[in-house]
């Protein structure tokens, strides 16, 4: 165990770890060695740019970048002003990023003009010149030059002829109980939530679930994940800076390129999904020997994810978790040394600063250890869904512990074990999908008159994406596929859609869509 960091915000931690020792690596990214001083120096720049552009504490900026240095710079910059990023989603379309931009009411986006297959240089500047963002004052390219619009060297010149000019700031004067994030989960609405965390609860939880990983100095954590969703930004990115250790970048998840970096790396703390396990075990240029330095890290939730990284990955030390991005990444997590059949069987216990209850679903009434119920969770949990206080209503209690809609038990030593989800949220490969919002999708088709969509339980996606379709006219689910990815981004196309007409749709005695049933008629079809 070490000490923990005297900052309250990212920003604040890497500049106290910069003073004891500025040369140790902070990230390593392709052939780049960052030091904690060097990040320090970026990141100063950087917040420096911000405040020349008139950013403010209180104000939004976006990022829109694959998993490299100067998100993580960004991101700190952010911090050292007191403003609130809003990590945009590599994989969103137009139609996504214009939605996020206008409703986070985002001030600046530093972007990536292409990245992958992804033209963001074409898509912002249509958003930018229909209006369809009123908030957005300043947009900032990294990458290919966009004419009429800020290339990023300009944008951190700003921030050198700042500091050369006496400019100052004062990151430690940032409040702490400030928004430093508004992530973006999809529930069972049809539109995202913006979750509100504040810097403390980064750094303290992070803080936290690092040591129950036994995460130090010496360390190296390999992020697989994207740093857009709580598993990168609230989860890896906190856990390694505060323990002071060293982030492992990959630009884009590839199974091959995984393999690489983690034997060229040498990392020892993994944070991979379990479809990602399942990637890197199934390459052909897998072999244990190539990524034994790694020793600890996320197991995951569920029987299969963890046996993927415990077992066949060999990850021996690696834990199980439980958690939200409401809740910070973790609200329970198992310990480093805990017994193989202990990580199988639970998903560990409540970290320092978070209580976890379990409920009756109906009457909210307290059970017994062993009982299955309703889980809450009150300390590090979200203040609020931006500018949503219907959701937050439904989601924060008065007596403030946060309702995940999930079913679990707690034993008698206080290690939780998830059962199922409450909610019609799908989780598919880590990534939560709003079954509503693929309805939607799927309706806007002008040979569909109506969809239904379920989750089902899948061993290493964790669940699939099932749709059912009312056609109107003649259509296959290749064109159904493709018309959803067109339209958003490709976590959310159905992996299955079978066609019923309206007559074949089991319903209940209310005349709603009986979804228990679709989810049997396509676990037995599907089986077949």
């Amino acid at each position: 165990m070490i000490a923990p960091p005297k900052g309250k915000t990212l920003a604040t931690v890497v500049a106290e770890k910069a003073t004891v020792n500025p040369a140790h690596p902070a990230i390593l990214y392709g052939e780049e060695v960052i030091g904690y001083g060097a990040l320090r120096d970026m990141v100063e720049l950087r917040a420096l740019a911000l405040d020349a552009s008139g950013i403010r504490a209180g104000d939004r900026i976006g990022i829109l970048i694959g998993n490299e240095p100067e998100w993580v710079a960004m991101a700190l910059a952010a911090a050292a002003v007191g403003a609130t990023l809003a990590p945009l989603n590599t994989w969103y379309k137009a139609g996504e990023l214009a939605w996020t931009i206008r409703h986070c009411g985002l001030s600046l986006v530093v972007a990536a003009s292409r990245f992958l297959n992804a033209d963001f240089a074409a898509m912002l500047t249509e958003i930018d010149r229909e209006g369809s963002a009123p908030s957005l004052r300043k947009l900032v390219f990294l990458g290919d030059a966009v004419p009429g619009y800020e290339r990023h060297d300009a944008f951190v010149d700003r921030g050198r002829a700042a500091k050369a000019a006496g400019v100052m700031l004062d990151p430690e004067a940032v409040d702490p109980d400030s928004p430093a994030y508004v992530l973006y989960t999809s529930g069972s609405t049809a539109e995202p939530k913006g979750v509100l965390l504040n810097h403390r609860g980064v750094v303290e939880n992070g803080f936290e679930l690092g040591q129950r990983r036994a995460i130090g100095p010496q360390d190296r954590t390999w992020l697989g994940t994207p740093l857009f969703y709580a598993l990168g930004a609230t989860n890896a990115l906190p856990a390694t800076f505060t323990a002071g250790a060293t982030l492992v970048l990959q630009g884009a998840f590839e199974a091959g390129a995984a393999i690489d970096i983690i034997e060229r790396t040498g990392a020892t703390v993994y944070y991979g999904t379990g479809n990602m396990s399942r990637a890197i075990i199934d390459h052909p240029a897998f072999t244990r020997a190539r990524i034994a330095t790694l020793k600890k890290g996320n197991a995951g939730l569920g029987a299969e994810y963890k046996r993927l990284t415990l077992v066949e990955m060999g990850i021996e030390q690696a834990v199980p978790a439980y958690g939200l991005t409401e809740t910070y990444g973790n609200a329970a997590v198992g310990r480093f040394d805990d017994p193989l059949e202990v990580k199988m069987a639970t998903d560990g216990a409540a970290l320092p600063g978070q209580e976890i209850r379990i409920v009756d679903p109906e009457s909210g009434a307290p059970l017994a250890a062993g009982e299955l119920g309703l889980i809450l969770v009150r300390g590090n949990v979200t203040s609020g869904y931006l500018d949503n206080p219907e959701e937050t209503g439904k989601a924060l209690r008065p007596d403030g512990f946060f309702d995940t809609g999930d079913l679990g038990t707690l034993d008698g030593e206080g290690r939780l074990r998830f059962h199922s989800r409450l909610k019609e949220v799908i989780k598919s490969g880590g990534i939560n999908v709003s079954p509503v919002e693929v309805e939607q999708l799927l309706t806007t088709h002008p040979d569909v008159r109506d969809a239904h969509v379920v989750g089902l339980d899948d061993p290493v996606r964790g669940q699939l994406i099932v749709a059912f379709v009312d056609p109107l006219r003649p259509v296959d689910e290749a064109a159904l596929k493709a018309f959803v990815k067109e339209r958003a981004a490709a976590f959310k196309v159905p992996h299955h859609v079978f066609l019923r007409s309206e007559a074949q749709l089991p319903r209940l005695a209310t005349g709603k869509i009986a979804k228990a049933r679709l989810k049997q008629e396509a676990a037995e079809m599907l089986a077949s």
